[in-house]
Formats: structure tokens, C-alpha cells, sequence
């Protein structure tokens, strides 16, 4: 095999390169989930992953590369914006896709990871808050397609919006206060709605189409 097929090989989806990266980006979450932002260590990381160390080093060479790249495998900017025909339908998808995300497998290490991040490493800031930005933005066109649609009041401050429902779910995985079933959800999402929602409440002809997009 030649020299290119070879590189090839080791880059394609799937090959060794992915592997390598995907066995390091799990024992850095597994570590920050056992000792915190401040605890983690390329070390460590290179241990619980069986990766050699001078493999982990050359391809992140500081810890706050290592969890700038481990933030954006999680990243949110390739979801598909729900889109179920009603707009609550579309907010309990976003938000379950959402919970699923901080529940999983290290999901809530990540959560502490970038809160903690943000106070000890100004370097990472720029990538926590493009975090917070495309999972924002995945919300935000959800939300302005209904404005479009006439559900939600033409005023509605999208990105608020997005933060106003989303923020309890994020509290109830940081500081454990109650389920986040899917009844829960519902709920947060019916406050949150509750002031933005065009008057639909006559019961007339002219209002039953907007109804059921609710």
C-alpha cells in the first residue's frame, strides 16, 4: 500500500484515526465526570483511553484543546429542527432531544465541565459560548418558524425563549430538584409559552386552525 492510501486509510470515517479520537474524547469525559474541569489531566486521559500519551499530546496538546474538541463532538449544529406540525410538538422533541443529551453517558460531566471551564479557563470561553450558541440557534429557527406561522406574537425574543425553557431542564441535571419526565417537560414548555402565544382563546371558526398548531 502506498504512503497516501495508507494516510487515507488512518482518516477515513470509521478508521483508526476516528477510533483513536473517539476512545480519548470518552475517557475525557469520564474524567471530568470523576475529578472535575480542575482534576483533568492529558495523563490521566491517555491512561483510562490506552492511547499513548505522546499520541494525545500531539493531537491536543493542551487540556483546554482536549476539551474545546470533546465540547464540539457533542455539539448540536448538525440537528435536524423538529418538525412535527404543531408547535408544542416541535418544543417537546427539541427538549427531549435535549435531556437525552445531558442524561446520557457523561452528559451531565459535560454540563459541570463547561460551568466550571468558563470560571477557570478564559482560553475556553469562545468555545463554551458556541456551545451555548448552536444549541440556542437549533432552537431559535424553531421558534421563529412559528412567529412566521402566526402561533407566537411577531415581538417574540427567540433566543429568550429558547433559554426561558430550557433553563430548568439544565438546573434539574445540575442540582437534582425532581424528575424530567416527559410530563415535566410539557410543563416548563406551557409556562414558557404562557405571554407569547397569539390570542387564540375564542372559541370561533377563525381561531380552530391556529388551535391545532398549538
Amino acid at each position: 500500500m502506498s504512503s497516501r492510501s495508507a494516510n487515507d486509510s488512518k482518516r477515513r470515517p470509521g478508521g483508526r484515526s476516528a477510533r483513536v479520537r473517539q476512545a480519548v474524547l470518552d475517557a475525557a469525559f469520564a474524567e471530568l465526570g470523576e475529578k472535575g474541569y480542575g482534576g483533568l489531566s492529558i495523563e490521566a486521559v491517555a491512561q483510562r483511553s490506552g492511547v499513548a500519551k505522546t499520541t494525545v499530546y500531539r493531537r491536543w496538546p493542551t487540556r483546554d484543546e482536549l476539551v474545546a474538541d470533546a465540547l464540539d463532538s457533542r455539539s448540536d449544529r448538525n440537528e435536524p429542527i423538529p418538525d412535527t406540525g404543531s408547535l408544542r410538538g416541535d418544543l417537546k422533541e427539541f427538549c427531549e432531544g435535549v435531556r437525552a443529551k445531558l442524561t446520557s453517558n457523561h452528559g451531565k460531566a459535560m454540563l459541570k465541565s463547561l460551568v466550571a471551564a468558563v470560571d477557570q479557563s478564559p482560553e475556553i470561553i469562545e468555545t463554551v459560548e458556541r456551545f451555548w450558541r448552536e444549541r440556542r440557534d437549533v432552537g431559535g429557527q424553531l421558534i421563529e418558524r412559528w412567529i412566521r406561522r402566526g402561533i407566537l406574537r411577531p415581538e417574540t425574543d427567540a433566543d429568550l425563549l429558547v433559554e426561558v425553557i430550557l433553563a430548568p431542564i439544565y438546573l434539574r441535571v445540575l442540582l437534582p430538584g425532581g424528575p424530567l419526565t416527559g410530563d415535566v417537560l410539557t410543563g416548563f414548555i406551557d409556562l414558557a409559552l404562557d405571554g407569547v402565544l397569539e390570542d387564540v382563546t375564542p372559541r370561533t371558526d377563525k381561531h380552530r386552525s391556529g388551535e391545532r398548531n398549538l
